[in-house]
């Protein structure tokens, strides 16, 4: 291997620990916001691993089946996520592969505006709440 050739290893190295610290931090801030763990860890796996299935996000989102399947099923719902049928491997049930619709900026631009919904209707409801207990 050339000097240059370990040189841009190392780079390439360094890019890819500041992608994926920048990425736990990203985890953390969402968190911290309300997201779903499992909604997070598994938009952030597909951003930074690519399409791929269930069995693969359970090993690299540290996450188990029915956790994955209600997290794509939030991403599918604020349109996040594409989801694709493999072909089925024998019998049994046939699985699906799943991909990112939008770049990563967009899906947690997304995620922001459904907690600022959240948000205003926790708003609404403690309003309607002081009103409520004004005449008692």
């Amino acid at each position: 291997m050339s000097e240059s050739e370990c040189v841009n290893g190392s780079r390439a190295s360094a890019q890819i620990n500041s992608v994926k610290s920048q990425a736990f931090a990203l985890t953390d801030a969402l968190v911290e916001l309300g997201v779903s763990v499992g909604v997070v860890r598994v938009m952030i796996c597909l951003y930074l691993n690519g399409e791929t299935t269930s069995k693969n996000l359970q090993a690299s989102c540290e996450l188990r089946q029915p956790e994955i399947s209600t997290a794509i099923k939030q991403l599918t719902e604020l349109s996040l996520v594409d989801t694709r049928r493999s072909g089925s491997e024998g019998r049994g049930r046939p699985s699906h592969i799943y991909n990112l619709r939008l770049p990563i900026n967009n899906c947690v631009e997304i995620l922001l505006a459904d907690v600022e919904k959240r948000i205003q209707a926790m708003k609404d409801g403690v309003l309607k709440v002081e009103r409520l207990t004004q005449g008692l």
